[in-house]
């Protein structure tokens, strides 16, 4: 699933269908907005660690009563589905494409490329079923191709190192499921 060396993304990184959805920007974003940004990353992002957890990802004083906290799991877990099924239908969020995220960067196709050095605010949907995105700034630094089969890769701007280290976290917690689900499915040929 994941190819560094197809998408030119440096690092571990992973590769999903997800919603991108960018807009250029005059300037670099000044501290104050990116101390909101940041801000709301961090937040967006502890959530979606404890979100994406698995249980076995849990020490064992952190699971005093597995199967009742498997039971509430189970419909907190349903709950949210149903929830992000509702806000994903009343919500403009954009259709999903292939996109590579690395804790620096990240790389995507696009019908309409930004140019070379652009700076952007991005929105990046990561997390499948929740309708918040990540959003960030980035400078272009790579537009490969024309059309359909332009991709770009843009790296972050002024992430915060505690928004940085839970990016990181996200970002090996979906590689390691990767090469897991790899390793199964040579096993099973």
């Amino acid at each position: 699933m994941t190819n560094n060396e197809q998408s030119g993304v440096g690092g571990l990184s992973f590769t999903d269908d997800m919603s991108i959805e960018w807009r250029r920007v005059e300037r670099e974003p000044d501290e104050a907005r990116l101390a909101i940004v940041n801000e709301s990353n961090e937040s967006f992002l502890r959530a979606v660690s404890v979100i994406g957890a698995f249980p076995g990802e849990f020490s064992e004083e952190e699971v005093a009563s597995s199967q009742e906290v498997a039971r509430l799991d189970l419909k907190i877990n349903l709950l949210l589905d149903l929830v992000s099924e509702l806000i994903y239908q009343q919500s403009s969020i954009p259709p999903r494409r292939t996109a590579t995220v690395s804790a620096r960067e990240i790389a995507w196709r696009d019908e309409n490329p930004p140019a070379l050095d652009d700076i952007l605010f991005m929105q990046v949907y990561i997390q499948h079923g929740t309708p918040k995105p990540l959003s960030v700034y980035g400078r272009v630094v790579a537009v490969q191709g024309e059309g359909d089969a332009s991709t770009n890769r843009v790296r972050y701007l002024g992430l915060s190192p505690s928004a940085q280290s839970w990016l990181d976290k996200l970002v090996f917690r979906h590689h390691r499921r990767e090469v897991a689900f790899r390793r199964r499915a040579d096993a099973d040929d």
